[in-house]
């Protein structure tokens, strides 16, 4: 399994949090996050999880 540094962690963080902002506009993406979300580094969805951010 390949490791994530923090800065691609904080980049896929934050480009998530922009799409949920304007969900009607960004649904597709959105969906396919969600289908993909098992093969998110752990520590992405752990700090998905801290802020409550919930697809």
């Amino acid at each position: 399994m390949r490791k994530f540094s923090s800065v691609e962690i904080e980049s896929q963080y934050n480009l998530i949090k922009m799409l949920l902002a304007v969900p009607e506009k960004y649904r597709d993406a959105i969906n396919v996050i969600k289908k993909d979300i098992a093969y998110m580094p752990i520590e992405l969805k752990k700090k998905l999880e801290e802020e409550k951010i919930i697809l």
